[in-house]
């Protein structure tokens, strides 16, 4: 027999062809980066730019004969940034700055005492002095510092607690948005499950890290448990406010929470700078806004023994309120809509 080559033919393996890229969905995918860089210099670097007193209340305490030409010259500096309080009682004035109406004051007797607050930001400690000793170098007398809210050793930042608060805020927000990623039809009662659940186990982790290495602040025990109970209430809110805006906007809930949690409620809580060297815009933001609402009530209860939290702490308790009360009827609004469809 003949050995007879046979050569079968091997078509070529075909190669996968790169679909052609949607410039389109390109274009709309790198919107949030832009829209994150616009907006992080709108909202942090207009509130943080210039951080100077402005109309910040600081409380004289004196003879009138002696302090009233001593507060006109420094309301007599340019720009509006003391709101002077003359009182001739040391007692008023230190009820002042415990109960947040004021972040400091100057007693002129023998020396100049400069009453400062150390827990209320290491800002105002540096105006209030700076004031108190170019009053005793008007005088040719001495500064003595007393401070009515110490802080510890380990927190002579004054910021901890702002980095906690941004922390519990992290903990709300990512979990409705990972919740709205990976179980989009969840109902909303699991949903408000498991943000429960991030909302206490968020502030005991941020607060047991935080703590070793600022000392649990010095707080008591009982002062901890205050300063917990409450960022609890905010993490759930702050959730509340994701599960609300993701009901309402979809895909897009991502621009809107960003906005009301992170661009607008960091510059405006008064945690990096205390609210009295932010600019006009912005203070008025800080009398209504969530982050706020909890970082004085923190402040509050870790440096003034719980004064001035009251109205804040309404604050919060509105924005939670009105969160669920306005998802409840979103959510309502929907389930009519998919019945009548």
């Amino acid at each position: 027999m003949t050995d007879i080559d046979v050569k079968i033919p091997i078509s070529p393996v075909a190669q996968p062809v790169d679909p052609p890229t949607n410039w389109k969905a390109v274009g709309g995918g790198l919107a949030f980066p832009l829209f994150f860089v616009i907006m992080f210099c709108l909202c942090y670097v207009s509130a943080f730019h210039s951080p100077m007193p402005n109309q910040a209340p600081i409380v004289v305490v004196g003879p009138p004969s002696v302090t009233a030409p001593l507060i006109d010259g420094i309301e007599g500096t340019p720009g509006d940034k003391f709101d002077i309080v003359a009182t001739d009682s040391v007692a008023d004035a230190i009820s002042r700055i415990d109960n947040r109406d004021a972040i400091g004051a100057i007693e002129i007797g023998d020396t100049v005492t400069a009453h400062i607050a150390t827990g209320a930001g290491a800002s105002t400690v540096s105006v209030v002095t700076n004031v108190a000793q170019s009053i005793a170098d008007e005088t040719g007398q001495e500064v003595t510092v007393i401070d009515s809210a110490p802080v510890t050793a380990r927190d002579s930042s004054t910021v901890g607690l702002f980095y906690f608060l941004i922390v519990c805020t992290l903990g709300g927000y990512l979990t409705i948005t990972v919740l709205s990623q990976v179980a989009p039809r969840m109902r909303l009662k699991e949903q408000y499950s498991v943000l429960a659940g991030a909302a206490i186990l968020t502030p005991l982790l941020a607060f047991g890290i935080t703590s070793i290495f600022m000392h649990a602040f010095g707080a008591s025990f009982g002062e901890i448990l205050q300063l917990l109970g409450i960022a609890m209430v905010y993490t759930f809110t702050v959730g509340a406010v994701s599960i609300l805006l993701n009901r309402l906007l979809g895909q897009a809930a991502i621009f809107a929470v960003l906005t009301v949690l992170v661009f607008i409620n960091f510059p405006s809580s008064g945690g990096a700078i205390p609210v009295s060297f932010l600019p006009g815009f912005w203070q008025h933001i800080h009398s209504f806004w969530l982050g706020s609402s909890a970082m004085e009530p923190i402040r509050s209860v870790i440096y003034f023994g719980g004064n001035g939290a009251g109205p804040h702490l309404v604050v919060l308790g509105i924005w939670l309120v009105a969160a669920l009360g306005l998802t409840w009827l979103v959510a309502a609004r929907q389930s009519k809509k998919a019945v009548a469809q």
